[in-house]
């Protein structure tokens, strides 16, 4: 057998077509690509050439396969990058992951490191070069017929978009990819989890109505069509919605549906992060319920440890501080507070907004005003990164109250309200009263 049959008759599988539509965008005859695939001919080099790119792939792999020099070092680009992400040194990791030839790369291979790079200058807070690379995998996974990847870079790209403040970019992707997709992922996971994404979009640009309709609708394919996963992740999104309505309860209910729906399976990844957003929200509603927080975040615990993302395991200690301090533990608020700040790190992701503004509510109610207007101050700076809009707002304004609470100065806390007035595009500001 020709050593190219095996990888061809492969690859042309995982591209979900028949040897009828290889030989159609290779334009060969069918027959050609049979004997192929059975080892009786082998390809020219023109041959190789109108194959690999019919497939979305390069001659080198289909020539080599994972044996050649440009898989074997990207593979060892990937495992080290993730190594040192799991180190706290995502920064390097990017650097790692930027020097690899992806010409060289099939599809498969050049759309995982591209994800993998997108991850790590999504948590150095390059966001931008982050959106781009996960685009052009979308599109890489798109033109190479990988339909289901395709659908789940193009979920990837629409939170990088909305968590970066391009919101319309973020539902254009989304409707145009949701559209281009459905032909070869319809009634997949992938699909459904990108729709719910989408929705997700919506109500971050304000369009809380359309996404509350759109969003029962997708629930109810998802429940008549769908898997438990797809189930799973329209319940989560639809908790953001609810959320935005002021519907704390419904939200609630979401979360905990779409942890039923998972089986509360701590091996699945996605469960140890709805229990971090069901805690979160458990101590955002009216009355807060930080006993039943703290219960979310046990339960979550062993496998965010597993995990390893410092992202993840801070907001853990963030929320745990929370609860603590509502329970009336300064103590042990102060101590899940420092860790949080530890565990986040230096640098300028929003992130660490969240952990320094919950220490500083530690160290205010241990008597620390000093030091806990210092841990507000590094909030402010971590804000500065965050896009506007609604969650923007929300968060300037309860650090401008706690900057009031902790008494400093007038001037800082005017200011700081008027930055919640500027996302969400106030044309108005506020000034200092004039002494009298």
């Amino acid at each position: 057998m020709h050593p190219v049959s095996e990888r061809l008759r492969d690859a042309r599988e995982r591209s979900g077509l028949s040897q009828a539509d290889l030989a159609r965008a290779a334009m060969m005859h069918p027959s050609y690509v049979s004997h192929l695939e059975r080892g009786i001919r082998g390809p020219g080099p023109a041959a190789l050439e109108r194959l690999a790119s019919a497939l979305g792939i390069t001659t080198t792999y289909l020539e080599q396969g994972d044996r050649s020099p440009a898989y074997q070092a990207s593979e060892a680009a990937v495992v080290r990058a993730r190594q040192l992400v799991r180190s706290g040194r995502p920064g390097a990791a990017a650097a790692e992951l930027a020097a690899v030839d992806l010409d060289a790369l099939d599809v498969d291979q050049a759309g995982r490191v591209l994800l993998a790079h997108a991850d790590a200058l999504d948590r150095v807070g390059e966001l931008e070069e982050a959106c781009r690379l996960l685009a052009d995998a979308t599109q890489r996974f798109a033109d190479g017929h990988r339909p289901v990847r395709a659908a789940q870079a193009a979920t990837r790209l629409v939170m990088a978009l909305t968590e970066a403040g391009e919101l319309t970019a973020a539902v254009q992707a989304g409707e145009h990819h949701l559209a281009a997709l459905t032909e070869g992922a319809d009634g997949s996971d992938a699909l459904f989890r990108l729709e719910s994404t989408l929705v997700w979009a919506y109500v971050a640009r304000g369009d809380n109505t359309y996404a509350l309709v759109r969003g029962k609708d997708l629930l109810a394919r998802a429940l008549q069509n769908g898997s438990a996963r797809a189930v799973s992740s329209v319940h989560w999104n639809l908790a953001f919605v609810e959320d935005a309505y002021g519907h704390g309860d419904e939200a609630l209910a979401h979360l905990r549906a779409a942890l039923a729906v998972s089986g509360n399976d701590e091996a699945d990844s996605d469960v140890p992060l709805l229990r971090l957003d069901l805690a979160q929200l458990l101590l955002e509603v009216t009355p807060p319920r930080p006993k039943e927080a703290l219960a979310e975040l046990d339960a979550a615990r062993l496998a965010l440890e597993i995990g390893e993302s410092q992202v993840d395991l801070a907001r853990a200690a963030t929320f745990r501080s929370r609860a603590q301090l509502l329970l009336g533990q300064t103590r042990a608020a102060l101590t899940y507070g420092l860790k949080a700040v530890e565990l986040i790190g230096p640098g300028e992701r929003r992130d660490g907004a969240a952990a320094h503004e919950a220490l500083g509510d530690a160290l205010l109610a241990s008597g620390e005003r000093v030091a806990a207007l210092k841990a507000y101050r590094e909030a402010a700076s971590r804000l500065e990164s965050m896009p506007p809009g609604r969650p923007a707002a929300a968060a300037w304004r309860r650090l401008a109250d706690r900057l009031r609470v902790a008494g400093d100065g007038m001037d800082a806390v005017v200011e700081t309200y008027g930055r919640a007035l500027a996302a969400l595009g106030a044309r108005t500001t506020l000034r200092l009263p004039v002494a009298r």
